[in-house]
């Protein structure tokens, strides 16, 4: 179905997609997912697949074998609008403590995704202190 490993799938209701076996099983993700709560486990399946469908059309042609939807309303934490410059970033005022997690301000909401970017950052914050700075954000999740 596919050789990727992952994707990102931009303006869709799925946002991840993970190749777990070779195209044979794929895992989805869809972070703040409110707007599924009150859909059926098979609407979900089939949003899911119709949007995969069209960045893999591979898909089309595909026969589902098995399905499982889980559904975590609290798994995205959502804060409210205009809190990210209350978010600290990498660098603080004491020069060897340097911050990293999903609750820093790497740009990127409060995810596991936006860990690693804050992970990222973080190091920069580290090297560049030192004064040999490195750049360590990945230009494909930058």
């Amino acid at each position: 179905m596919t050789q990727l490993a992952h994707a990102t799938l931009l303006d869709r209701t799925v946002q991840w997609m993970f190749n777990k076996s070779g195209g044979r099983y794929l895992q989805i993700v869809i972070s703040a997912s409110r707007s599924l709560v009150d859909m059926s486990r098979n609407e979900v399946v089939e949003l899911a697949v119709r949007e995969l469908a069209e960045f893999l059309p591979r898909v089309r042609e595909a026969k589902l074998e098995k399905a499982h939807v889980v559904k975590e309303v609290r798994a995205t934490f959502s804060p409210r609008p205009g809190i990210e410059p209350l978010r600290p970033t990498s660098a603080t005022k004491f020069k060897n403590l340097f911050l990293a997690g999903d609750w820093t301000r790497s740009g990127w909401p409060p995810t596991m995704e936006g860990a690693v970017r804050s992970g990222y950052l973080a190091a920069e914050a580290v090297t560049g202190a030192a004064g040999f700075a490195k750049t360590f954000l990945l230009p494909d999740i930058a």
